[in-house]
């Protein structure tokens, strides 16, 4: 994260496909699999958003997701600050 937040312009937004946090009884059967790989458990656990603004990034949401045989896939959108000194 810390990465894309450096070679992001000011004011740039980031968005991310990705699996995200479980949201019905399917994707939770569907996790039992992936939750225990160590790429996908901050995934599964919902740790992204928050990943996002440790990184910097302000506006952290999650527009949409969606329920797929393999579970649920969250796109996410964050946004660089405009300037190091303000936290719009």
């Amino acid at each position: 994260m810390t990465e894309a937040f450096r070679v992001l312009r000011p004011g740039g937004e980031l968005h991310v496909l990705d699996f995200g946090k479980l949201h019905n009884i399917y994707s939770l059967v569907v996790s039992y699999v992936l939750r225990w790989t160590e790429e996908m458990a901050d995934n599964v656990h919902g740790r992204l958003p928050e990943m996002f603004r440790v990184a910097g990034f302000v506006a952290v949401e999650e527009p949409t997701r969606f329920t797929t045989l393999f579970g649920t896939v969250s796109l996410y959108k964050a946004r660089k600050p405009s300037s190091v000194f303000a936290s719009d």
